[in-house]
């Protein structure tokens, strides 16, 4: 080869490694090169791990969408008519969304029109209200809220991000799986001025035991007598555990009572609108005039956070509560679906029963769910060796359970429990 060549190639292999090394920098430059990879989330990647599982014989029993027996999830026949009739929206909302959605669910709520005293937003879906309160909150010196314990898995980091340190109050006695009133009740009375104080109104999550009305009366009494503390209201599934009215009707107990509070409502459940979002959020002041004052600081704390919220899932929802045959179906609806939780509560509880574990699980359960307290490895034993999927603690959505299924999940529990 001739030297002309040589120093040719010599120099195009110098080319190479440059761009070789400006490429590593180039890498090695990035913003987001020390980023470590999140977490799956614990609840959401369940289903995923469901669908990958090739097993006929599987139990998708863990994340929290209402489902038929046949495991599809379970439609409204009033929203699919709703639907049809809603105009695609092209115009921006408000900050606070739909003003006719947030009158219609004032009157699902509060039983009657918005009271003078209660401001009320739309909101991107029961999260997005969370999140609107803990930031409300905060912005008022208001920086601890006690949590039952057990409560929903992302209470924590969604309301901590908000800016709340997170504390809890005894709320489930394992041993009879039932209230544990007393605690709770002595754990709200001990904690600091200006402390927001977590409620879910029915249908607890994960536990499916709720604060009977005689708690609840003794509840309300404590809070009257601690006006330095702030109750919110989590209603997540509004008519899903005793009615619609009976569900709510301890908020509507507060309000009478003049005190001042929050309540965090979510349409996922009782209108089955999971990916349209469609939520609310509401605060009772002890004025009127307050109330417009917060109204305000919550549609710009909205404007600055995800600025406005989706339209169409609103208007389902106004389109269903505003036409009295459609009302009437869709609570048709929600007493059809009530009656069918409850005997899948009842058959799980019978099979427990059947496998020889106690009667504990047969205590009263409303809602989605119910809890069998286990730990990590049972519950990977469930997955692994019975195709069964539950959420982490051993939180189970029994709303696909007809008897035959919760005989086999049942025997699938006993199983574990026995071999670990």
């Amino acid at each position: 080869m001739s030297s002309m060549l040589k120093l040719r190639a010599a120099s195009s292999n110098c080319l190479r490694m440059k761009d070789w090394f400006a490429c590593r920098i180039k890498i090695c430059m990035s913003f987001f090169a020390d980023v470590p990879k999140a977490p799956p989330d614990p609840l959401l990647s369940i289903t995923g791990r469901f669908k990958a599982d090739s097993r006929p014989n599987k139990f998708d029993l863990g994340i929290g969408v209402l489902r038929r027996t046949d495991n599809t999830s379970h439609e409204f026949e009033t929203v699919k008519v709703a639907a049809k009739s809603v105009a695609p929206s092209c115009f921006y909302p408000h900050p606070g969304g739909d003003d006719k959605f947030v009158s219609l669910m004032a009157e699902v709520i509060f039983g009657s029109s918005l009271p003078p005293r209660v401001m009320g937003v739309q909101t991107v879906g029961g999260s997005g209200a969370l999140r609107v309160c803990a930031e409300l909150l905060v912005s008022q010196g208001i920086t601890t809220m006690m949590l039952p314990d057990p409560s929903w898995a992302n209470h924590k980091p969604l309301l901590g991000g908000g800016g709340l340190k997170i504390t809890e109050y005894r709320y489930f006695k394992q041993d009879t799986h039932t209230v544990d009133i007393d605690s709770m009740l002595a754990d709200i009375q001990a904690c600091p001025p200006k402390t927001a104080i977590m409620f879910q109104v029915a249908a607890h999550n994960p536990t499916g035991v709720d604060i009977t009305d005689e708690q609840w009366d003794k509840i309300l009494e404590l809070m009257k007598s601690r006006r330095d503390l702030f109750p919110v209201f989590d209603s997540a599934y509004q008519g899903l555990a005793r009615g619609l009215n009976e569900d709510i009707q301890i908020v509507r107990k507060f309000l009478d009572a003049g005190l001042e509070f929050a309540v965090c409502s979510s349409c996922s459940k009782n209108f089955g609108l999971y990916g349209e979002r469609v939520g609310s959020f509401f605060v009772a002041c002890e004025t009127p005039e307050i109330a417009s004052c917060v109204d305000s600081r919550c549609k710009l704390k909205i404007r600055h956070n995800y600025s406005v919220p989706p339209l169409f899932g609103a208007k389902i929802v106004s389109t269903i509560l505003s036409d009295p045959e459609l009302r009437k179906k869709w609570e048709q609806e929600l007493a059809e679906t009530r009656t069918t939780l409850n005997r899948a509560h009842a058959a799980f509880a019978q099979a427990l029963s059947k496998g020889g574990l106690d009667s504990k699980f047969s205590a009263p359960r409303f809602g989605l769910f119910t809890q069998l307290y286990l730990n990590e490895q049972q519950v990977l034993s469930l997955e692994k060796d019975h195709a069964c999927y539950v959420a982490p603690g051993g939180r189970v959505n029994v709303s696909s359970l007809d008897e035959q299924a919760a005989a086999s999940v049942a025997n699938a529990v006993v199983q574990v429990l026995k071999s670990t």
